[in-house]
């Protein structure tokens, strides 16, 4: 008597449920850490840039900025990474439902599609505002340390350097919101499709 086969798990699954571990993994120790010791994410971005040149005093000025920055709104800053926690928790949970093959992984995993989209769009006026103050402070710091490396921009005056950079320490936000919800429209596409009614059935 022959012993019953396992179920077999599509790649798509796979690949997705490994994927899913990653990023929210990483996500959750990104917010535990933020609890901990809340800074504003583009600031500190920007920050890295000076220490990544190996130029100390833009790298102090930078790093000030970006305490001045994280310091004038720590519970803004907390709240926001308690809910990037959430939505890791829940996802975390979807993985551990797929692995287990429980009844409840598609609508844990569509829940936390939804739930991405929804935390990525109420994070993202914050981010754009914190972005924006790291930027009137630290554009022309990070001009300078550019400046140093011969990594000016030819044919821009430094006031459009400046702007250039501006631009783009305020646009760090807007990338990072919009690959969070293209992550979370993938949860969707693959889980509340045919995919995952194939795989979970149409009433999981």
């Amino acid at each position: 008597m022959s012993a019953p086969q396992t179920p077999h798990r599509p790649v798509w699954l796979s690949v997705m449920s490994s994927a899913m571990l990653v990023y929210a993994g990483m996500s959750l120790v990104d917010a535990l850490s933020l609890l901990r010791q809340p800074q504003a994410a583009t600031a500190a971005a920007i920050e890295d840039v000076a220490r990544a040149s190996g130029q100390i005093e833009p790298a102090r000025r930078l790093a000030a900025i970006s305490q001045a920055v994280a310091a004038a709104h720590p519970i803004a800053l907390r709240v926001e990474a308690g809910a990037a926690a959430a939505v890791a928790l829940l996802t975390l949970f979807a993985v551990a439902a797929i692995f287990a093959r429980d009844h409840r992984a598609r609508r844990a995993t569509v829940a936390a599609g939804w739930v991405g989209i929804i935390y990525q769009l109420g994070a993202l006026p914050f981010g754009v505002a914190m972005a924006r103050r790291a930027a009137e402070a630290g554009a022309p710091v990070l001009q300078q340390v550019l400046a140093q490396n011969g990594k000016d921009m030819p044919g821009l005056a430094p006031g459009d350097v400046t702007a250039a950079l501006r631009a783009a320490v305020i646009m760090m936000p807007v990338l990072r919101a919009a690959m969070g919800i293209a992550w979370s429209l993938a949860l969707l596409v693959f889980f509340s499709g045919r995919r995952g009614r194939a795989v979970f059935g149409p009433d999981s």
